[in-house]
């Protein structure tokens, strides 16, 4: 442990008395942060640097503590900036505070040059030196509302500050909430060339433009781990403008190893939808993916592109269609989130081990008619079916209400009977959990009288195998 001096730091710029002056103490001492006494001054407050150390550590995710404990002492700021500057934040409130008033007049009236002061504060941060603490940026670039796209972020917003962006040399997570693909079709390397070593994840709301474009957007980061698309515009007219082959050196030309998490909301807006999911599963191989909001066949198009290495798979919501895989497909697949109801054949996956349903009002398989055909699976090695229940108490009243007794004897008969299975009951609250816990031997009286189901408050429902 490293020795420290018991002398305050003198804290924003405050002159600090001491009733009686101590003699340092000298070489290297253990520490006993029980018996750690600071000097109090004027409310200001002088820590040895490993207090200041395990305070910090304690709350790196509470980012209103931090700011408030930065202010204590000259050592508590040094070491909290990095997590209070972690995210940069340029949206619009964090624009309208540093802009002057003839700046702001220029933003409103859209007069000449007022596209270089809707990113002002970037370079206001980077005029601070704060940038170098940046891992992760959003960006929702300032802009009037009624103007058409007005608020996109585009090279006319960036270039005016580019020097302080390419300072972004650690930065290994970017969202950008409204971005138009044709306006960078010719600034990928110039804008996005210093993000290529360190980003591993992108998040992309609202892109405009055809998806061959977007598709080019988004295969220039040779690293990219976690990619998630949401609202794809399109075109305005609904014409395809760029073929799907991609042009940009930097593209990732091989399929490579399996890579992270992909998320799709609502991509059946996507003009050609299973050229795009296709084109990008077979150039960026994913172990986990989540759709929600968008049709079952677009989905089947997503999960033949990256049956060969998926391993969790999240269905949120949909519609239509029975056969998630093709013949042969899903032999990774080894987790399996499904929200709502839908016929599912799966019978081709041999490797699947938790089964995790999230019933809701009006859908949930309250027979075994309805709900066997989800469990109709070849291996044995089946051992885990999650249902979780969220918040909502009607699922509960539903279920008592069409008792579940052949479920729980196909379960037992199938699964429990041979070898290791249990069923894990999640919910969003103490509430919802203790209410089926007391009906849960009325529900699955064998699975409940022999031990087999599990009780766990769970808020992250959509990820139940978490």
């Amino acid at each position: 442990m490293v020795g420290f001096s018991l002398r305050p730091v003198r804290a924003l710029g405050q002159r600090i008395r001491l009733f009686a002056e101590r003699p340092a103490p000298t070489g290297h001492q253990p520490v006993d942060l029980n018996l750690i006494c600071s000097t109090v001054h004027g409310g200001c407050m002088g820590l040895p640097q490993e207090l200041v150390d395990r305070i910090v550590d304690t709350l790196h995710d509470d980012l209103p503590a931090l700011k408030a404990c930065a202010l204590t002492c000259r050592a508590m700021f040094a070491s909290a900036r990095r997590l209070v500057h972690q995210t940069l934040c340029l949206t619009p409130r964090n624009n309208e505070s540093v802009l002057t008033r003839e700046e702001r007049k220029k933003l409103r009236r859209l007069t000449q040059g007022y596209q270089d002061v809707q990113l002002r504060f970037l370079a206001h941060m980077g005029e601070r030196g704060l940038l170098q603490y940046a891992r992760k940026v959003y960006i929702d670039a300032p802009g009037p509302g009624y103007i058409h796209n007005a608020g996109a972020f585009t090279p006319d917003t960036l270039l005016p500050h580019m020097h302080h962006f390419q300072s972004l040399a650690r930065v290994h997570a970017i969202t950008i909430e409204l971005c138009e693909s044709d306006v960078w079709a010719r600034h990928h390397k110039s804008c996005f060339a210093h993000f290529y070593p360190t980003l591993t994840s992108l998040t992309l709301r609202r892109p405009l433009g055809d998806d061959g474009l977007v598709l080019q957007l988004v295969l220039q980061f040779p690293n990219l781990e976690n990619l998630s698309l949401e609202w794809l515009g399109g075109n305005d007219d609904g014409v395809r403008r760029t073929p799907l082959a991609p042009a940009a050196p930097t593209i990732v030309d091989q399929p490579s190893i399996p890579r992270g998490h992909l998320r799709l909301v609502n991509f059946d807006h996507f003009w050609e939808p299973m050229d795009f999911v296709f084109r990008l599963g077979n150039k960026l191989k994913f172990r986990s993916v989540e759709l929600d909001g968008s049709s079952w066949n677009h989905g089947q198009d997503v999960l033949n592109a990256c049956a060969d290495t998926i391993q969790d798979l999240a269905i949120l919501s949909g519609s239509g269609g029975a056969h998630l895989l093709s013949p042969g497909k899903g032999g990774c697949l080894t987790n399996f989130l499904l929200v709502g109801y839908q016929q599912l054949d799966l019978t081709r996956i041999k490797g699947l081990r938790r089964l995790a349903i999230r019933p809701v009002l009006r859908s949930y398989p309250s027979t075994a008619s309805q709900f066997l055909p989800i469990l109709t699976i070849t291996s044995t090695v089946f051992c885990e079916l999650v249902l979780a229940l969220g918040t909502n108490r009607h699922v509960i009243v539903w279920t008592l209400w069409r008792p579940c007794t052949e479920i729980d004897r196909f379960l037992y008969e199938r699964f429990a009977k041979h070898g290791h299975f249990r069923l894990v009951v999640k919910a969003g609250n103490i509430s919802v959990l203790g209410a089926f816990r007391r009906h849960a031997t009325e529900v699955f009286p064998l699975l409940a009288s022999r031990g087999y189901i599990h009780f766990e408050v769970c808020h992250l429902i959509d990820k139940a195998w978490d």
